[in-house]
Parts: structure tokens; C-alpha cells; sequence
């Protein structure tokens, strides 16, 4: 097993692997929307056939070329091709893909490495091997192959309390085609919290990218006024709940829940497996998802850096460094 950086060439099967084996922020059209600043890497067998690979997000800070999560983007990959059946062989066809993974990304000289790793790898070790410090992280995932009574019942009292409350007042939700409603309420809730979103990449996602092939939007409306959204994405498993957002006139606590309840209902309908919440380390968020019902679910973040930045990083960083 190898891994290259991609060639020209390769994308389109780079591409057809991503959509089975990955997930959607692997594929091409997602990861185009960041331009030079994606580098496809290939993990090749020992034939040379393409059977994986992840990507490399950098940018600019302070001089210096830090490697981490694209804007919006939970994971950088990797996905991988196994043929292997036997369960201890496929462990060790990830545990020798990751460990080339750690090894090039060494090769690289990043000053500052700091990326999440998608939500089904569990085995870090080949990272903590080469001294990165690993730190778990938390999103809350919803079985869709349950019935939606069962979901529901799963969700905490007060999530129907918002819910039943939401019918009682009239708030009516709709599935929503117009994304520059979804724009505002998304902009007016980072705005109230004090938190910064890339506005550039905001409308490149929305309306470049999104289109009814892998994405929805609900809104919930009170007396004609646009007052909460949830914007997701999807791709054959997983339906992401990627932006969300409410006015600062709503002054009714039940609109948030009930456009991700509908959201929630949506996917089930299409036929997704899974509505992943797309976690949050922030108590206040976490406990909002947590009132849906899902199962608590790790998945990893690798950070490293050099020595002399490690050490100011943990005055700045220290949650990860």
C-alpha cells in the first residue's frame, strides 16, 4: 500500500470511490467549493489501483501553512476500498492506510496539523504512535429504521413539550426552496452568539452546491414571518444537519425543534439510514442535540504542531493542544 498525492487524471474515480465508501464532504463537487486550497491525496494497493484517499485543507495564518477542517467540513476523510473479510485483515488493511496517512502528512512539515477523522474510524493508534494528540469529540445520531413514534419517544420531554407546543401556537413549517431565507436566519443566529462563519463559503454552499440531489431546508413561519431554519445535507447513508438558525424576533422556543423534527422526518422518508446532528462541543448546543434522542457517537480530532507553536498553542488552544 502507497499514498500520492492525486493526479489530474484520477479524479473521477477518486470520486466514484468517495460516493460509495465515503461519505459527501469527500466527493468532488463538495470539496470544489474550497478551490486551491484541497489537496486530494490517493491511497493506492500494491498494484497501484486507486482504492481510497482523503484530503488536505490548508490556509494562511500568520504566515504559516495550518492544515485543518475545511470551513463547514466535519471530517477530511479518509475512505478506503477493502476486500478483505476476515475481521482481524480489514483491521489491518486501516491500521497500515492510517499509518501511511500519518506518515504523509509528516512528510508534509505542517507547522500546525488539526483535522478531525471521519466518525467510523475508532482506531487512532498510528497518529498517537507519532506523538499526536488526540482528542475525541461527540455528535448525536439518529437510527432513521426506527418508527418515528419510537424516535420521538426517545426524545427528552422537554424536545415534545417544544414540539407540542410549537402546534399548539400555529407555527406551520414547510420544506423550503428559497436558501437566501436560510442565509439570513443562519447569519442573524451566529451574529446573536458572537461567532464567526466564512459568508463567502455560506453562500458558495448554498447556493452553488446545494441542490435537491443532496440537500433540504425546512422553515417555520409565524403570522408570514420566516422565523427558524435547518438547512441539511445528504448523501445515500447520512443526513447532515449542516446550518441552522432562527430571527431575532422569534420569541417562540418551539421553532428550532420543530423544523429538525421535520427534518428528521424527511430523511426517514427518502430512505437514509442515519440523521447525524454534526455534534458540538459547545454545552448549550450539545444539550439542545442531545434533547433529540440520538446515540452519543465519538469521533476523533488529530492536532500537532512544532514545539515552539505547541507551547503558545496551549495558552490559545488549550482544549487541543
Amino acid at each position: 500500500m502507497r499514498i500520492f498525492r492525486l493526479k489530474d487524471s484520477e479524479i473521477a474515480q477518486y470520486d466514484t470511490l468517495a460516493r460509495e465508501y465515503g461519505t459527501i464532504f469527500n466527493s468532488i463537487k463538495w470539496l470544489s467549493l474550497f478551490k486551491d486550497k484541497i489537496n486530494l491525496v490517493g491511497i493506492y494497493n500494491d498494484n497501484d489501483e486507486l482504492i481510497g484517499g482523503f484530503h488536505i485543507y490548508t490556509e494562511k495564518k500568520i504566515g504559516l501553512t495550518v492544515c485543518r477542517n475545511a470551513p463547514l467540513t466535519p471530517h477530511c476523510g479518509p475512505f478506503l476500498k477493502v476486500n478483505a473479510k476476515n475481521h482481524v485483515a480489514v483491521m489491518d488493511t486501516w491500521k497500515k492506510a492510517l499509518s501511511l496517512m500519518a506518515d504523509y502528512l509528516e512528510q508534509c512539515c505542517f507547522p500546525v496539523v488539526s483535522f478531525s477523522l471521519v466518525k467510523d474510524i475508532i482506531d487512532v493508534q498510528p497518529f498517537i504512535w507519532r506523538k499526536y494528540k488526540v482528542i475525541p469529540h461527540y455528535t448525536y445520531l439518529i437510527d432513521l429504521g426506527q418508527p418515528i413514534d419510537v424516535i420521538l419517544k426517545n426524545m427528552s420531554p422537554e424536545r415534545r413539550n417544544d414540539l407540542k407546543k410549537g402546534d399548539k401556537l400555529g407555527i406551520s413549517v414547510r420544506l423550503c426552496s428559497d436558501y437566501k431565507a436560510v442565509q439570513s436566519l443562519v447569519m442573524q443566529s451566529f451574529s446573536r452568539q458572537d461567532m464567526k462563519i466564512d459568508n463567502q463559503c455560506l453562500e458558495s454552499i448554498l447556493f452553488n452546491f446545494a441542490d435537491s440531489s443532496n440537500s433540504f431546508a425546512f422553515v417555520a413561519e409565524d403570522d408570514n414571518h420566516t422565523i427558524a431554519a435547518a438547512f441539511c445535507i445528504y448523501d445515500a447513508k447520512t443526513a447532515y444537519y449542516l446550518l441552522g438558525g432562527y430571527s431575532h424576533d422569534n420569541k417562540h422556543r418551539s421553532a428550532g425543534p420543530l423544523v429538525c423534527y421535520e427534518a428528521i422526518k424527511y430523511a426517514k422518508q427518502m430512505g437514509i439510514k442515519v440523521f447525524d446532528f454534526e455534534g458540538s462541543m459547545v454545552p448549550a448546543i450539545e444539550s439542545y442535540f442531545r434533547g433529540f434522542g440520538g446515540t452519543i457517537t465519538p469521533y476523533y480530532r488529530i492536532n500537532k504542531a512544532m514545539l515552539p507553536l505547541e507551547c503558545l498553542l496551549k495558552f490559545i488552544k488549550r482544549e487541543l493542544f
